[in-house]
């Protein structure tokens, strides 16, 4: 629920555009403003929690943040409502196989939106690293694809700790 109030509510500061110029290039920023307010929100939030996560660990906080800021480019305005993403997630957590099943690429009235929307909420980290490759961003790109799959022992702490922020946005 708060996660649907937040998305509701979502604003970008000054001070957001002041740390985006900070962290991203243009062409980084150019994806992350691709993205619906609400993600970019998200996406905001997701890097000050990830930066006092870093705190106490020996980490490269700059591509911490990059990452936490570009982690969701997969999801490209348009392609995913906050209504699409309230279904996704209640159709993940209710039966998540037959929800994978069903997603499919391409918007055409709302039955295949919907598909559309799951598509999206299941594959965006594998879109966003194919957005971060073609910007030669091969680094960030493979920690971005992961930061949805289960944990492996040589993921690096800067995917751990963006996975730890994630969760708590």
């Amino acid at each position: 629920m708060r996660q649907f109030f937040q998305a509701i509510f979502a604003k970008i500061e000054a001070a957001d555009y002041q740390y985006l110029a900070e962290y991203l290039t243009a062409d980084e920023q150019a994806l992350f403003f691709e993205m619906s307010l609400p993600e970019q929100r998200h996406a905001l939030n997701v890097a000050y929690t990830a930066e006092q996560l870093a705190q106490a660990a020996a980490v490269d906080t700059f591509m911490l943040r990059r990452c936490a800021l570009l982690h969701d480019v997969g999801k490209t305005r348009g392609d995913i409502s906050t209504v699409d993403k309230v279904i996704a997630v209640i159709a993940d957590g209710c039966c998540p196989v037959l929800a994978r099943k069903w997603a499919s690429a391409g918007k055409a009235g709302w039955i295949q939106n919907t598909r559309h929307a799951l598509y999206i909420y299941f594959y965006h980290a594998e879109l966003g690293r194919d957005k971060l490759l073609k910007l030669g961003l091969r680094e960030l790109a493979e920690i971005i694809a992961k930061h949805h799959k289960a944990p492996a022992e040589d993921d690096p702490l800067e995917l751990l700790l963006l996975r730890q922020a994630d969760e708590l946005n």
